[in-house]
């Protein structure tokens, strides 16, 4: 070899480069077949752009010690709520597309989003959809003092005095929020006018839900799972259940469906998403542990606890769910 080089001039020259890109080659290929074990070897970050308490949140910290077995590493739970949920949602969107940074994912930080918002820092449909995992159904809910007892006394108190009735919101891009909406469409073409009632807005759900515990607000959605413990104090009493039959856990509240207000029906769901660009044996190994997790019988009843049940969707089949909710919902209004 020494000898090629040296007398062969140009061509030792060409061809140790050509020896030296086989090996950069050779090198790159191992490294690149070894990543699925690679990845994750360190902590990851699982951020809930929501405040505590609510649905998001509850269902991220039941499912993170879960995952966090099958993965074998350790999975932390950040709360960065504010901004209708950009804030926390477009942290996790500017980070490295690693797997150590991910967002648990709902329908108020992506199909809504894409539906409603303007000017995002983002943009909905090029995030990674990494899996869906999960599902509860909504509750109409009310203050536990009111003296509201069903639909119909609702529908009496607003048509008495609509300007004393308040609304709660969590910024427009929520799942509650587009429950309220359909809410409103409905209570409309009923025949009643909403136009004096009043919205005060809130960070996430569980500020939602202890205002109406607090009676500052008339009336609000929140999952099941993440409403029990106020109704189970009598904090707040629900009128319904989002759905088009019963949830099992509340037999004795009627469904939407079956109090005549069908059109009021979308679930809450949450998934993992995370930055564009992640590469297929990240979301190939977190797909396959959050099935792993959500079907496991150390997790099922502990879903069922807080409300929810499995809802697991490979990637290809989030991305298309979540864009096919957003162009559902675009056509309705808040107000």
């Amino acid at each position: 070899m020494r000898s090629f080089f040296k007398f062969n001039g140009r061509r030792g020259s060409i061809a140790l480069g050509a020896v030296m890109l086989l090996a950069a080659a050779a090198l790159f290929s191992s490294a690149a077949q070894g990543a699925p074990k690679d990845y994750p070897n360190k902590a990851i970050s699982l951020i809930v752009p929501w405040s505590a308490g609510g649905s998001t949140d509850l269902s991220a910290r039941t499912l993170a010690p879960v995952l966090s077995k099958v993965l074998g590493v350790p999975i932390t739970v950040i709360n960065k709520p504010g901004g209708s949920g950009i804030i926390g949602t477009l942290e996790a969107m500017k980070s490295a597309p690693d797997g150590y940074t991910l967002l648990a994912d709902c329908g108020g930080t992506s199909s809504i989003q894409y539906a409603w918002a303007e000017k995002l820092p983002y943009k909905v449909e090029e995030r990674t959809y990494i899996v869906r995992a999960a599902y509860t159904p909504e509750a109409l809910l009310v203050p536990g003092v009111s003296p509201w007892k069903n639909m119909d006394d609702l529908m009496n108190a607003i048509r008495a005095n609509p300007s004393a009735f308040r609304w709660s919101l969590i910024g427009g891009t929520g799942v509650p929020d587009v429950i309220t909406a359909q809410l409103r469409a409905a209570l409309t073409s009923k025949g009643l006018d909403l136009s004096k009632t009043r919205s005060i807005t809130y960070k996430g759900t569980g500020e939602v839900l202890i205002a109406i515990g607090g009676n500052h607000v008339d009336i609000g959605f929140g999952g099941v799972g993440a409403a029990t413990p106020l109704r189970d104090a009598g904090k707040l009493r629900a009128l319904a259940i989002v759905d088009s039959r019963r949830y099992k856990g509340w037999p004795d509240i009627p469904s939407t469906a079956e109090i005549g207000f069908a059109p009021v029906d979308l679930i809450y769901w949450v998934g993992l998403s995370g930055p564009p660009g992640m590469p297929a044996n990240i979301i190939k190994t977190l797909t396959d542990a959050v099935q792993s997790a959500v079907s496991s019988p150390e997790m099922v009843p502990q879903l069922d606890k807080i409300g929810f049940v499995p809802g697991f969707q490979p990637s290809d089949e989030y991305k298309k769910f979540v864009l096919a909710e957003g162009n559902g919902i675009k056509g309705l209004k808040l107000k």
